[in-house]
């Protein structure tokens, strides 16, 4: 099975690839997939191996996009193998690969993202651990386990999981804050990749329908596009179509604001595109905040702990001992 990370990595590089030689040394696809074939550095392995699988794949009379959801060596997801197929039907292919290298390395930057944020906390909670454990080794050495001070280690105990449960909550929640916020924003690469199929000749109905790929059919905002999707192909208006029950409240105030902001700014052929980017000017505002929140917030955190810990543990052994004395 291949995991999540190497497979994202292996995408990348295979797509990159694929769009430096047809892009900008203008083989023609068979060829390419020819040469990196040929690849024998041990990071080229998954891609190699994939690239002689869909070339073998195309000479044996299958399509592209048909070999790519074949392949069993690098797992290809519904929206790549769909854009690669809206390729073919229009002719497109370097303008769609462009677009597929750049989504890549949007999902590959927003993982390094939250790699690095993640480094400082878990510094601190590390940090914090240890000087917990420093505390108990320092504390029961002085103090001993003996009768004279009883019920130590039942103490020790339950203080630790005391402690240790309110860190794990707070780096859990936390890490959760952090994923959502410098995250891939599914929602604007739904309006990013719609507007993209629509300025390549797709149907406006058929890009969002197509966009559901990226969102989800079970999410919230994927059932939105769905249906938006089947009111277009009506005859709904664009505003019309998204129109959201006003249960949920939230969801349906972006949506509005995205609207608004564009909708009357250029044709319909740009309108997801100028929502997607009002969408990524806002998130690198929330960006910007929770990366300075990020250090107050884990000092405060880990604060909480060792308070806890010192409350619960280390003044009531050093009470005891003192009165036993």
């Amino acid at each position: 099975m291949i995991s999540r990370i190497s497979n994202r990595k292996n995408r990348l590089h295979f797509t990159e690839l694929l769009e430096e030689l047809v892009c900008k040394q203008s083989c023609s696809l068979q060829r390419a997939l020819y040469l990196m074939s040929k690849g024998n550095a041990l990071k080229d392995k998954a891609v190699s191996l994939a690239s002689k699988n869909i070339y073998e794949s195309l000479i044996n009379g299958n399509s592209f996009s048909s070999s790519l959801k074949l392949c069993p060596y690098i797992e290809f997801d519904v929206l790549f193998i769909s854009f690669i197929s809206f390729a073919q039907r229009c002719g497109n292919l370097e303008e769609t690969l462009l677009y597929l290298k750049k989504k890549c390395l949007r999902e590959e930057e927003n993982a390094l993202c939250i790699m690095e944020a993640a480094v400082y906390p878990l510094f601190v909670v590390l940090l914090c651990v240890m000087s917990a454990v420093l505390l108990v080794v320092y504390s029961t050495s002085i103090f001993g386990f003996g009768s004279e001070v009883p019920d130590v280690s039942e103490k020790i105990i339950k203080t630790f999981s005391l402690s240790f449960g309110f860190l794990s909550v707070f780096c859990l929640v936390s890490f959760f804050v952090i994923k959502k916020t410098l995250g891939t924003n599914r929602l604007y690469e739904a309006f990013l990749a719609a507007g993209f199929l629509i300025r390549g000749g797709e149907s406006l109905a058929n890009a969002v329908k197509n966009a559901v790929n990226i969102l989800g059919y079970e999410t919230k905002e994927g059932m939105i596009f769905a249906r938006a999707g089947e009111r277009l192909a009506y005859g709904i208006n664009l505003h019309s179509a998204f129109e959201i029950d006003s249960g949920k409240t939230a969801l349906k105030k972006q949506l509005d604001e995205a609207f608004f902001f564009a909708e009357n700014s250029g044709s319909e052929n740009d309108v997801f595109e100028k929502i997607a980017l009002w969408l990524k000017s806002r998130d690198e505002k929330r960006r910007t905040v929770c990366l300075k929140l990020l250090e107050p917030v884990f000092i405060s955190g880990t604060g909480i702990f060792l308070l806890v810990f010192l409350m619960n543990l280390v003044l009531p052994l050093f009470t005891e001992a003192t009165m036993v004395l």
